[in-house]
């Protein structure tokens, strides 16, 4: 399972992005979203919209959540797969 999140969250994070009109670069579990994929505030709330919809949970309802805490791409794998694991 926690394979096909984090394949999600690349295939997603692709699609923004290429909706987008953005040029990603090779990216890994520490590349930060906005800083090093070029993401801005719009493309991330897309992607955090997206994600919402493929996962079927939405992590940033939980009160230690905070949007403003998702820097990298770990970070965002990290709070769907914890979400996930709740559901559960």
């Amino acid at each position: 399972m926690n394979a096909d999140i984090r394949s999600t969250v690349h295939r997603v994070i692709r699609s923004v992005a290429e909706e987008r009109g953005l040029t990603l670069p090779e990216f890994k579990d520490g590349s930060e979203i906005v800083d090093e994929l070029g993401f801005t505030s719009l493309a991330v709330a897309a992607l955090i919209a997206s994600l919402e919809e493929e996962l079927g949970v939405d992590p940033f309802q939980q009160d230690d959540v905070m949007i403003t805490d998702i820097r990298t791409v770990g970070d965002l794998y990290k709070v769907y797969a914890e979400s996930l694991a709740r559901a559960a």
